[in-house]
């Protein structure tokens, strides 16, 4: 359909694997504008690294822009008009669209102003201080809270499982206390993962506390409730609540609030052209690679919107994820039903590239290919 406008709000995970899935789907049929601020994308999951002295992975957001043919509008979106469909910006511009993806990233809170967030957008920056005082004996015990509500949880438990590694290979013998709010780690996956996450923790060193409130009093005291102990660690480490958006002219409750979608991820109450990808909507488990998928649905419900394509299928949204360990990661993979994983699977060997910490059909064979053109 000549002179079909496709807008892109946000070029994280979501976003720019829904760029390469449409782009692959309809070619150069449509025009594509990509609205986002950053010059990188980053790789996040990889950013659990950088307090241990390995580089994340960062691309340079112009290298994809050219590749995949988008127009590129360094903004971020201010508000939408959907009757006359444009994107407003905040620097004022105007992007007008026939179909738009909403990949706009979920707002991050912290949990409480005691906790110390690893979030990654900082490259780990404080965490590479703990890690020195752990590694000097400066630090002597560490809390690990995860928090209740929305959030990724892995690299969490990455940080305590490397944090561990490293203290025995510089001869440290830390405390460090693993809290959470359910009653086994990784309740997102289901079966038999929490047990071996358990086992992982315990082998470790790590001191698991299950099925926890936690009360955070001040930066060195953590009251465990209803019956547990009170902790005093030196630092308490924690990773962010996500949160939904704020999209101004999207219906009323998705103000401060996820953005509702359907089976086929278009925003619920809008016109069947509005959709959504990623940590911004309201599948309950935040993880990239299923932002992923949500992004691929979307793509074909916009190409079958263009007239390139047939219509979308409904998503069934698969999480696979590799936790680093300190030692041989550990692969985990489960289907996502009513926000519970079921049919988890456990892989001692990749199943997916080696190395892929985000399981994307477009986005890992595209960097890939990025890194060896620019190596």
């Amino acid at each position: 359909m000549a002179g079909f406008q496709v807008a892109i709000c946000g070029a994280g995970i979501a976003g720019v694997e829904g760029l390469l899935r449409l782009r692959r789907l309809v070619g150069d049929r449509v025009d594509v504008t990509l609205v986002s601020p950053g010059e990188e994308l980053v790789y996040r999951p990889s950013t659990v690294l950088e307090p241990f002295g390995h580089a994340a992975r960062r691309y340079r957001l112009a290298d994809i822009v050219a590749d995949s043919g988008a127009h590129w509008v360094r903004d971020s979106l201010a508000w939408l008009d959907r009757g006359r469909r444009i994107v407003h910006t905040t620097g004022g511009s105007q992007v007008g669209y026939d179909a738009l993806l909403l990949a706009l990233g979920g707002t991050e809170l912290a949990p409480s102003p005691h906790l110390d967030v690893f979030t990654g957008r900082d490259g780990g920056a404080f965490y590479r201080g703990v890690v020195a005082d752990v590694e000097a004996g400066r630090t002597t015990q560490l809390a690990f809270v995860l928090p209740p509500g929305p959030t990724w949880p892995l690299p969490l438990y990455e940080l305590a499982l490397l944090t561990a590694t490293r203290a025995r290979a510089r001869g440290r013998a830390p405390r460090l206390d693993f809290v959470i709010p359910g009653a086994r780690p990784l309740e997102a996956f289901g079966g038999d993962a929490g047990d071996v996450v358990a086992r992982l923790l315990s082998d470790a060193g790590i001191i698991l506390h299950t099925g926890t409130r936690v009360r955070a009093s001040s930066p060195r005291r953590l009251v465990l409730e209803p019956a547990g102990p009170v902790l005093q660690p030196d630092r308490m480490i924690s990773v962010p609540v996500i949160g939904g958006p704020s999209v101004r002219g999207i219906p009323g409750f998705a103000l401060d609030r996820f953005l509702h979608v359907d089976e086929y991820c278009r925003v619920l109450d809008t016109d069947a052209r509005i959709f959504a990808a990623g940590d911004a909507t309201d599948l309950p488990v935040k993880q990239g690679g299923v932002g992923a998928q949500q992004a691929d649905v979307a793509a074909a419900g916009i190409a079958h919107l263009a007239g390139v394509g047939p219509a979308p299928q409904r998503l069934r949204p698969r999480i696979d994820a590799t936790l680093l360990t300190g030692a041989k990661p550990l692969y985990l993979s489960a289907y996502l039903i009513d926000g519970q994983g079921w049919q988890a699977t456990l892989h001692e060997e990749p199943p997916w590239p080696a190395g892929e910490k985000v399981i994307a059909e477009e986005l890992g064979s595209y960097l890939r290919a990025l890194e060896t053109r620019s190596s």
